[in-house]
C-alpha cells in the first residue's frame, strides 16, 4: 500500500475551549497521510486514478471554516470527510496548534481505517 502525504498545511480556524482563544482565527499546521493504491495513476499518469491531493487540502480548508473548542474534533471531522470524500484504505489526520507560551506546539495524530 503506498501513502500519499499533504504535510504542515496552513489552515487557519477558530478553535479553542475558552470563548476568548475562539474570538480570534489561529493558524494550525495538519498533515495527513491516506493509504491508497497508487498503481493505476503510475501507469496512466492520470490524476482521476488517484488521490487529488489538492482537492484534499481546499476541503480541509473549507473545514477550517467551521469553528470547533478541540483539536480532537477537527482531526476526526478531516479523518471522515477525507474517508467518505477520497476513499482512501486508512487515514492519518495530525493537527500542531501553537497555543501555549511555554510550548512549541501541542499535537494530535489520530489513524482511522
Amino acid at each position: 500500500m503506498d501513502t500519499i502525504l499533504i504535510q504542515d498545511l496552513e489552515v487557519s480556524t477558530h478553535i479553542g475551549v475558552p470563548d476568548a482563544e475562539r474570538a480570534t482565527a489561529q493558524m494550525l499546521k495538519v498533515s495527513i497521510w491516506m493509504k491508497t493504491d497508487t498503481k493505476k495513476a503510475a501507469v496512466s499518469d492520470d490524476v482521476a486514478d488517484t488521490i487529488d491531493y489538492a482537492e484534499v487540502a481546499m476541503h480541509i480548508q473549507e473545514l477550517g471554516k467551521t469553528e470547533r473548542k478541540t483539536v480532537e474534533r477537527f482531526a476526526e471531522d478531516i479523518a471522515q470527510m477525507i474517508l467518505n470524500d477520497f476513499k482512501p484504505e486508512s487515514v492519518s489526520v495530525s493537527i500542531d496548534k501553537f497555543i501555549l507560551p511555554d510550548a512549541q506546539r501541542i499535537a494530535i495524530t489520530i489513524n482511522r481505517p
